[in-house]
Order: structure tokens, then C-alpha cells, then sequence
């Protein structure tokens, strides 16, 4: 019997370590930390990747060239979760991407929930309200005046599961990495791309 237990230990560890062996060449899998989140080797679509909650709460599309940011990472039982992801792309330019998981009651709260996204994205608007899949988006857009003509562009939902009582406040942000250079951000192409990673999300 414990010769048989051996064999499969052997097993597990030769599979799970022909799994690391075979993962992708790119920061998601390489950034140790963000690799933990990774439930599969396998991209969704050219890319991109399936991103766990630690809270097993939802998934979304994890860019393959972006990474999490340990630093801000926080977990507070299986109700809350704070994740910040980052990537550097093109010339000069760089996107933070902020996700506040919540599945308490006050999760469905929606006076509550935009005061505190308006609060963050200082945003005074009114929010586009619409629906993809099992969620219900609450968007807006804004934009942060720097200083010296620099700029930095925000869009953001708080996005309400219609089957649970679960919710996140999403902020996108992406701007210059450094303002000692010049860059150029195309808006309407990073609008598109931010809109693409909040539709992607599914709660569980």
C-alpha cells in the first residue's frame, strides 16, 4: 500500500513539474508570485490567461505580459480581496489596473459602491449602466491633469454579479511611464482593451 502512495506521489510530482516546465515564456508565468493565480497553461485567447481569486470568487483574462504587484496585495477571509496588476507597454507608457473583490451584503449596495469608485476615480459624472453576461457594469471615464501637460487616463466600473451577492470595483489607469519622456496614449485603443479585461470577468 505505501509502495503503491509512493508511485503516486512520483506521478503527481512528474506531472505538476512537466506542467512548470512547459509555461509560457512571459511575465504572468516567469513573476513567481503572479504564476500562482494562473489556473491553466492554456491561454483563453492570444494573450491572455485564466486569472483565480485566491478567494475563488471570479475570474477574469490576465494579459500574458502583465504581472501582479505583491506589495498591494491583501486578502481578508473569502469575503475581500485587493489586487493591483501592472504592465509596461509600448513607448514610454505603462497601465496599473486596480480590483477590489467584495462578496459581503454590502456588495450589492449601489448608492454605497459608487460613492466610494467616484471617491477613488475622482469622478463627478453619471455612470453608463449597462449589461454583459451575468454582470451589470455601472462605467465612467476620467481623466487626471498631472501637471506640465502630462495626463493620466482612467476607466472604471463597479461590476455587480446579477446571480450572487458579489461585486468589484475595477480602475484602469494608464498614462506615461516616465514624464521625462515623451509618450503618447492612445485613448480610444486603451479604452477598448480596458473594456475587454472588465468583460471578462466571471463570478463563481
Amino acid at each position: 500500500m505505501r509502495k503503491l502512495k509512493g508511485i503516486a506521489l512520483v506521478l503527481v510530482m512528474i506531472v505538476t513539474g512537466g506542467c512548470m516546465m512547459n509555461a509560457p515564456d512571459v511575465p504572468a508565468f516567469e513573476d513567481e508570485f503572479t504564476r500562482e493565480f494562473m489556473t491553466s497553461t492554456k491561454a483563453v485567447e492570444e494573450g491572455f490567461y485564466l486569472f483565480e481569486s485566491k478567494t475563488g470568487g471570479y475570474t477574469i483574462w490576465f494579459p500574458e505580459n502583465a504581472v501582479m504587484e505583491s506589495v498591494y496585495y491583501e486578502k481578508l477571509g473569502d469575503h475581500r480581496e485587493n489586487i493591483s496588476i501592472m504592465e509596461e507597454y509600448g513607448e514610454n507608457l505603462m497601465y496599473r489596473l486596480r480590483l477590489d473583490y467584495d462578496s459581503r451584503p454590502i456588495a450589492t449596495d449601489i448608492d454605497i459602491q459608487l460613492s466610494v469608485l467616484s471617491r477613488l476615480a475622482d469622478f463627478e459624472g453619471e455612470y453608463e449602466v449597462f449589461q454583459h453576461g451575468d454582470n451589470t457594469y455601472y462605467y465612467g471615464t476620467s481623466t487626471l491633469d498631472i501637471g506640465d501637460g502630462d495626463r493620466a487616463y482612467r476607466f472604471f466600473s463597479y461590476i455587480k454579479s446579477d446571480k450572487y451577492e458579489k461585486g468589484i470595483t475595477f480602475i484602469f489607469m494608464t498614462t506615461c511611464r516616465n514624464f521625462q519622456h515623451p509618450c503618447s496614449v492612445e485613448i480610444e485603443q486603451q479604452e477598448i482593451y480596458a473594456q475587454k479585461l472588465m468583460k471578462s470577468i466571471e463570478f463563481h
